[in-house]
């Protein structure tokens, strides 16, 4: 994924587990061609900063309705 098309708030799922998360924070230095993103795993407690290659956006249809999708939060979600 690239830099530039990482936003707070965008749901992703993680490529070395397959997990969705949201992120949660701005891509952040690590290398010069990749970049650390702050990430929390759906339904659970668990954070984690992630290579932003190791990220894929969910479709569009999956995301909040900020970034023109229907997925409603439910209770106790995040």
């Amino acid at each position: 994924m690239k830099v530039s098309d990482i936003k707070l708030g965008l749901r992703v799922r993680v490529a070395t587990n397959g997990m969705a998360a949201l992120v949660v924070g701005r891509p952040e230095y690590y290398t010069p061609r990749a970049k650390l993103v702050r990430i929390k795993y759906e339904n659970s407690t668990r954070y984690e900063y992630m290579i932003n290659h190791n990220l894929t956006p969910l479709p569009t249809e999956d995301q909040y309705s900020a970034y023109g999708g229907n997925h409603v939060r439910k209770e106790g979600e995040f």
